[in-house]
């Protein structure tokens, strides 16, 4: 991988798995502000910074996720670990999570198809009952999300302070890699399973 493909050092960040969104986001401004292409003094250098300055924001578009800057890490430090892959391994916590959060996005899909199929004010009120656990259910699996990304996070406090000390983490490191996709992809699904029944109510 060239220098260039080094996203952290693209926008002058620290090779560390514990970023936040909001520290990428700062430096991506800090690193785009003196490239923008508005500021360029001809057509030439004009075309040099916009090109920079895309590679930037792609940067941190890559870093501001979890999952892809745990594989942009990977791949910058150990590279023949982020080639060979691996098959995650779900513990209990992470398959209850993956149950909760699957039963509670049924729920809500089941409500906001008898909602949307209610043809009377009477068959929608009847319906009440079933649209606030959908609504319990939704809010208490995003509440779990919340808990498992503030643990995510001390994990990865945890790996930056051994990759400091030098102690080998690949393969934690390509755990976390995966296990927050899953994370993303089940905000994701809840966030749906919100709008579907903010929908349903038109």
């Amino acid at each position: 991988m060239s220098a260039g493909d080094d996203d952290f050092a693209l926008l002058g960040l620290p090779r560390r798995a514990a970023l936040t969104a909001d520290e990428v986001r700062a430096a991506f401004q800090k690193a785009a502000a003196a490239v923008h292409p508005d500021h360029a003094a001809d057509a030439e250098e004009k075309e040099r910074r916009t090109a920079r300055f895309t590679r930037m924001n792609e940067a941190s578009a890559r870093l501001s996720t979890t999952p892809t800057r745990l594989r942009r890490l990977l791949s910058l430090e150990y590279p023949d670990h982020a080639a060979a892959g691996r098959t995650v391994v779900m513990d209990e916590a992470l398959v209850s999570l993956f149950t909760q959060v699957g039963g509670a996005v049924q729920a809500a899909a089941q409500w906001a198809g008898k909602q949307r199929g209610a043809a009377s004010f009477l068959a929608k009120a009847a319906l009440a009952g079933q649209e606030m656990l959908a609504r319990e259910g939704l809010e208490a699996a995003g509440e779990s999300i919340r808990s498992a990304l503030d643990r995510q996070q001390d994990a990865l406090a945890e790996i930056d302070r051994r990759r400091e000390a030098n102690q080998p983490v690949d393969d934690e490191l390509a755990t976390l890699a995966q296990r927050a996709a899953f994370l993303e992809k089940w905000q994701v699904q809840l966030q749906s399973a919100w709008a579907g029944m903010f929908a349903a109510l038109d």
